[in-house]
């Protein structure tokens, strides 16, 4: 289908542009007047259908473009406003979520870790205090020097 509409613009065009040179240099149009004068009188008329034209697009691209202007306030701006309210609506979501549950997790986290620490260090002085640990720090100093070594 597609392809009958373009052959027809194509025989439309040959029609619009090439039968009126061609009757004007076959058959003289000013009553004998020269072949020049003839394609003269016809380059005018097409000048002038052309700036017709070119008045008549750009008056539909004029309207196209206030149109589209007018979309963009009617239907763009509000949905970019629906989209301002979701982000704040993120944003004070996460706010919450963050002060409500994350820092009383990592409060605990600190806790612990404390308390792990203080653990690994009551039960490092036992050791040491117990003997265990001297001959550990024996071993210690002994791989040291031989790695010196």
């Amino acid at each position: 289908m597609k392809v009958g509409y373009i052959v027809l613009a194509a025989v439309l065009v040959v029609l619009v542009f090439l039968v009126p040179v061609v009757l004007a240099v076959v058959s003289p149009i000013n009553g004998g007047a020269s072949v020049l004068a003839n394609v003269t009188a016809i380059s005018i008329i097409y000048a002038s259908l052309f700036m017709c034209v070119g008045s008549l697009l750009f008056i539909v691209m004029t309207g196209l473009v206030a149109f589209i202007a007018f979309q963009i306030r009617d239907q763009i701006v509000p949905a970019l406003q629906k989209v301002d309210d979701t982000a704040r609506t993120v944003k004070g979501t996460t706010t919450f979520i963050s002060e409500s549950v994350v820092s009383p997790i990592i409060k605990v986290a600190g806790a612990a870790a404390g308390a792990r620490a203080m653990v690994q260090t009551l039960v490092r002085r036992d050791a040491l205090e117990s003997g265990n640990g001297k001959k550990d720090k024996d071993k210690d100093q002994n791989q040291a020097q031989g790695n010196s070594q």
